[in-house]
């Protein structure tokens, strides 16, 4: 019988009973990934296993397991124990993680990435790590490596040496965009801008709350609704430093519908991504789009080119609170391109979709994952 292992971060355990229970989703096409998995252990075996915090195997139906294995505990040992314990007999693996890629490939299981990392190559550090995941996915029985979107997908070619031949992009579904685009910002005394994601450095928090701070010197108290997980005690502190108590509100972590309300009562959404946190084009990007509030994103290599600046969104340069505090004035004090960019949004969302849904990605890969019907030729990046 085939056994299919998924290699990830999320906790698919958690999340399957959330689901089960009839509770929300966290983020986007999370229940349509979750549901996807399950049903293929109807004649199979299915073992998702999450890089969390603790060691754990579960049974959460017929024929469908949730494992977890810490970070820490990653090693050449414990990954062959666990792929003896496992026995799988096709791979897909959504992290790249050179350990699991090694060992698929000293096994020669059948194997299918799907990355959503961004690779450079202007540290010494990230030359090396490249060279390690080129060497290693060489030896990989694999149809095609995939990453998401086209920027991260054009990353592998450039700075992991992977033929475009070879890289195919992926994505989730498409949303639903609103269908009226927004006239002007609410109340032109205190605009409303929102974030959406892990409250972290190098997400661009602080230099969120720091634009907001020096936009304040100048009488300008723009008001900031932050949403998502992390330490929401140490930002609530950075923001009283600051003098902020008044102008930002932390929601902690709501569903993905939540999101979307929140989005749509905003008059901005603000995509503050550092370049040092890789990551392929966030689900917040899209969503944005879709809710039709003006977008402000940084300048991460994974963003770049995918949309018009002062046409479809407004960007400015990460890590630099002083440009993106000017970004945010030019965005409130242009009714004419306010309206314009709310009236692009749906274009600029969907221009943005570009390769394989993940569902069908991991379907054609089950079917044939030697390629024999050619199907990697006819979705690689080759093509675009």
């Amino acid at each position: 019988m085939e056994h299919v292992l998924f290699i990830q971060f999320g906790n698919y355990g958690e999340a399957f009973k959330r689901f089960r229970d009839n509770g929300p989703e966290t983020y986007r096409d999370q229940k349509l990934s979750v549901d996807f998995v399950a049903q293929l252990a109807n004649g199979r075996k299915v073992t998702t296993l999450s890089l969390a915090s603790e060691v754990f195997r579960e049974e959460l139906s017929d024929g469908l397991f949730a494992a977890g294995l810490p970070l820490q505990a990653i090693s050449q040992q414990t990954v062959r124990d666990l792929f003896d314990e496992v026995g799988p007999s096709h791979v897909v693996i959504r992290t790249p993680q050179v350990d699991f890629i090694n060992e698929c490939g000293q096994r020669g299981i059948p194997t299918l990435t799907t990355f959503a990392d961004i690779f450079e190559r202007r540290k010494l550090k990230q030359l090396w790590s490249n060279h390690r995941l080129h060497n290693a996915l060489a030896k990989l029985r694999a149809p095609a490596i995939c990453n998401h979107s086209l920027n991260a997908s054009m990353s592998l070619v450039s700075s992991v040496g992977i033929p475009a031949s070879r890289v195919i992009p992926w994505d989730w579904s498409r949303l639903s965009v609103e269908a009226a685009p927004k006239d002007s910002v609410q109340d032109p005394s205190q605009p409303k801008f929102f974030y959406a994601g892990m409250l972290s450095e190098e997400k661009g928090v602080g230099d969120c709350l720091k634009a907001l701070a020096i936009l304040k010197k100048s009488k300008l108290e723009y008001a900031l609704t932050l949403a998502g997980p992390g330490n929401l005690e140490h930002w609530q502190e950075q923001a009283r430093k600051l003098g902020l108590e008044n102008q930002v509100r932390f929601i902690g972590q709501i569903s993905h519908a939540k999101v979307r309300e929140e989005m749509i009562a905003h008059d901005f959404v603000i995509v503050p991504s550092r370049h040092s946190y890789g990551e392929g084009l966030p689900n917040t990007i899209y969503e944005a789009l879709a809710s039709r509030s003006v977008l402000l994103m940084s300048d991460h290599p994974a963003f770049q080119g995918r949309l018009k600046d002062g046409d479809e969104c407004l960007i400015f340069p990460a890590n630099d609170p002083t440009g993106l505090s000017v970004c945010m004035q030019e965005a409130t004090s242009d009714i004419m391109r306010y309206r314009r960019i709310s009236e692009n949004s749906k274009r600029a969302h969907d221009n943005l979709y570009v390769g394989l849904q993940w569902t069908e990605l991991v379907d054609q890969f089950l079917t044939d994952p030697e390629n024999k019907t050619e199907w990697v030729e006819g979705n690689s990046l080759a093509n675009y």
